[in-house]
């Protein structure tokens, strides 16, 4: 239920703190006082689409909704699945800007303001006299048929397979759509050039790093070649060392003292020379390596079809190469995967006719129930005479179901049955609403819900059973309602008064929770007009004390 609303700069409104009690809440004041903007208020906070900047009554200031609830405690876990906290008492809040953008909060969580919609419905109803949506929305209507009967078992089969239907005619769908035969040459091109050019994963990394070690390489050769030459080239260090370790073996046959340095000289000729035999494998390694110029273009070559194919670079290539044989595929597969889809399509309709046909029946089994309370209802708002009967239409599968229903209403008896929303009257149409609103909080947890003028059309002894059927709802829920009837206005448990005062410069619609005495003022305005009569008091007491 609402506990509390605080309203800034909202059109006519500066600043409203208002508390919001349990039971039926009355709305009165006169035409243009700002009843339907408190309303409006209250809708932004729950989430109801507007244009921001049109509610801005210091349009260089943002609005502020704020108001707070008592939620259900079975919407903690939708709640905690959003990443929004959960308490039983929590706040709504609607800022809209100045430059026309609004922001939504839960409990200080910004969310869409649709969340706030979201939540808002489910315990939460606003009906409007310019509301037809019971009287021509099919979906609320199935919401407050399934509501009489145990139904549960029954939707969620139906509605399981009709999303499975939906999935697979929308596959066949996308086949047709992308999987035409006269791309397919075109689509070959493309297949056999990228499998031409047989781009790998990773070579084109492989190929720069190649070219960039070459590029080192052939700096370092020149380097080699140089040490090559100094050791075994014109230099001939080699020979040089040869001639010195013949004279120390000549020399050693006569002076043992020399052995040790022609040991240690042999030791520096095999050193030198494994040396100048890993400088000249280098230098031959760094010759056979790679081919530069064909890495090169081998390079060149998948940036062409990089660009070619618009795609960031070689791995996406590949990527776009393994796409186009599955579009291939995927194309010339297309007769036999269409087959199997419409296959599983049929298997799927007739599994539907089987459980749409089973959730009809339970429907069925509701009609009498639904036709006996709406019967009830329509004599609470002196609509006895009238009678509304519930038929229903066989038509293709929907999200609903296979049959759609069809309110059949007449007001007086001896006239046909016809649709309802073609042949009542306003007047009727309201009284007809109400009682549907009135069964559908019976049936559906519902803790709030809101009439706005939902009796218009009315007077006299018709109001006052009106009146009497909101007050009977507001024995389970919370009841709000705005309406230019007295008989309504006095069985309400608190009545808000909105008023407009203005000045030179500026206009501005107040809110107020009338004291008992203060009720008895304004039910006899609303019966006597402008000047207010004794007998009109009288009269307001009356309908005050039988309440």
């Amino acid at each position: 239920m609402l506990k509390r609303i605080r309203i800034r700069n909202f059109i006519l409104i500066d600043e409203l703190d208002l508390p919001i009690l349990g039971g039926m809440t009355a709305m009165t004041g006169e035409t243009g006082a700002g009843k339907s903007i408190l309303l409006g208020a209250l809708g932004a906070a729950l989430g109801q689409r507007l244009s921001a900047k049109s509610v801005l009554k210091d349009k260089k200031s943002k609005a502020v909704v704020e108001l707070e609830v008592v939620l259900p405690e079975y919407l903690e876990t939708e709640f905690l699945s959003k990443d929004i906290d959960f308490d039983t008492h929590s706040v709504f809040r609607r800022e809209l800007l100045p430059n026309g953008k609004s922001r939504a909060f839960i409990n200080d969580t910004p969310v869409k303001s649709a969340d706030l919609a979201h939540f808002a419905g489910q315990y939460i109803d606003i009906n409007s006299q310019s509301d037809s949506g019971l009287l021509t929305d099919i979906a609320k209507q199935m919401e407050l048929i399934d509501s009489f009967v145990a139904s549960v078992e029954e939707r969620i089969e139906y509605d399981a397979l009709f999303t499975a239907l939906k999935n697979v005619i929308h596959e066949q769908k996308l086949l047709v759509e992308q999987a035409d035969t006269s791309d397919l040459d075109y689509l070959e091109f493309l297949f056999h050039e990228l499998d031409k050019a047989n781009v790998k994963p990773g070579e084109y990394d492989e190929i720069e790093e190649l070219v960039r070690l070459n590029k080192n390489a052939s700096d370092f050769n020149d380097q080699y070649n140089e040490l090559a030459h100094l050791i075994g080239g014109e230099s001939k260090l080699l020979d040089q060392l040869f001639t010195v370790e013949s004279k120390l073996a000549r020399l050693a046959t006569s002076d043992e003292t020399t052995e040790p340095l022609l040991e240690k000289l042999l030791e520096v000729i095999t050193h030198t020379q494994s040396i100048e035999r890993e400088i000249r494998e280098r230098i031959k390694a760094a010759e056979l390596t790679v081919d530069v110029d064909a890495l090169i273009d081998r390079k060149n070559q998948i940036d062409g079809l990089i660009r070619k194919h618009r795609v960031l670079d070689s791995e996406a290539l590949v990527e776009k190469f393994d796409a186009l044989g599955a579009q291939i595929k995927s194309i010339k597969d297309k007769d036999a995967l269409l087959k199997t889809l419409k296959a599983e399509q049929l298997k799927l309709e007739g599994a539907i006719k089987t459980a749409g046909t089973k959730l009809h029946a339970k429907r069925l089994e509701a009609t009498e129930l639904i036709q006996s309370s709406l019967a009830g209802y329509l004599s609470d708002v002196d609509l006895s005479k009238a009678k509304i009967e519930l038929v229903w239409q066989e038509q293709p599968a929907t999200s609903y179901g296979l049959y759609k229903p069809q309110f059949m209403f007449s007001a007086n008896p001896g006239s046909p049955l016809e649709p309802l929303n073609k042949v009542a009257s306003g007047g009727e149409q309201s009284r007809v609403k109400l009682a549907l609103k009135a069964a559908l909080g019976k049936h559906i947890t519902l803790s709030c819900q809101i009439f706005d003028e939902i009796d218009t059309g009315i007077s006299g002894a018709t109001a006052e059973k009106v009146g009497n059927l909101m007050s009977q709802l507001a024995q389970t829920q919370q009841i709000i309602t705005i309406t230019h009837l007295p008989q309504v206005a006095s069985k309400g448990s608190t009545h808000w008064m909105i008023s407009k005062s203005s000045t030179d410069t500026t206009t501005e619609s107040n809110v107020y929770t009338l004291a008992p005495n203060e009720r008895i003022e304004e039910l006899a305005r609303m019966l006597s007009g402008a000047k207010i009569t004794q007998a009109a008091k009288n009269q307001a007491e009356a309908l005050l004390k039988a309440r």
